[in-house]
């Protein structure tokens, strides 16, 4: 299986949620879709034997998304924290999927030092974290990449501190989202229930459906039948009291 060629398709992987209070309304989320599909074609099953071949598209994932984030017009800062974020979450999956040693040959030269000369993204990626929650005022599209980079299974330092915690940040930073993002992205309960409901007709089956109408049919049929029978039944009385 090829799993470096890009799908650039229009339904975007990692949808674009915007709210920035100080930064550029398009967000940061959409620019990662490519990325996002190199990490899941990975994570369901793909391998690569080809290291060159790899980093070759990490690199280009990289600047495709440098590039982006300059052209929506996001600060210096914020740019870098993305990138890093992006070359910590390459890495991992590159040292997760290589074989032996083009795994090795990987570790002595990450993806970070390369493009950073950072060793520690595992560790720089929470610590601007934890800078960014602490803020008043932090930019929210950041904050939201951070949450794609860890909802695309991003470990950093926790994969020496353990599931847990790094649950609970995720928790606690997409609770933080929640309270920054205006008021108009905010869905009412109704449109969110709505939408669940509509999501799971859509995830049935054909055959579910067809049940579910039959289902429905039986009990339309089974109301008008007893309609229909209690009708004749008054027929027949008042033609039997008839003189």
């Amino acid at each position: 299986m090829n799993v470096l060629t890009s799908n650039r398709s229009d339904t975007a992987l990692m949808p674009n949620t915007t709210g920035a209070s100080n930064l550029p309304g398009d967000g940061m989320r959409d620019l990662l879709r490519d990325t996002a599909l190199l990490v899941t074609t990975l994570a369901s099953g793909g391998q690569t034997q080809d290291a060159v071949a790899l980093r070759a598209r990490c690199k280009q994932l990289v600047e495709q998304f440098a590039s982006a984030l300059q052209h929506r017009g996001f600060p210096d800062d914020v740019r870098n924290e993305a990138l890093v974020a992006q070359c910590g979450l390459l890495d991992e999956v590159a040292l997760r999927h290589l074989p032996g040693e083009s795994r090795s040959a990987w570790e002595r030269e990450p993806l970070q030092v390369e493009q950073f000369n950072l060793h520690e993204a595992g560790e720089r990626v929470f610590d601007r974290l934890d800078a960014r929650m602490r803020d008043p005022a932090p930019p929210v599209a950041l904050l939201e990449c951070y949450s794609a980079i860890l909802g695309m299974g991003f470990v950093g330092r926790y994969a020496r501190d353990g599931e847990a915690e790094r649950i609970a940040l995720i928790a606690s930073l997409n609770a933080r989202l929640e309270t920054l993002r205006p008021a108009p992205d905010r869905p009412f309960i109704a449109d969110r229930v709505g939408r669940r409901l509509s999501d799971w007709f859509y995830r049935l089956s054909p055959w579910a459906i067809a049940g579910l109408a039959c289902a429905a049919a039986t009990i339309v049929w089974s109301i008008w039948s007893a309609t229909l029978d209690g009708q004749l039944a008054h027929l027949v009385a008042a033609k039997a009291v008839r003189p």
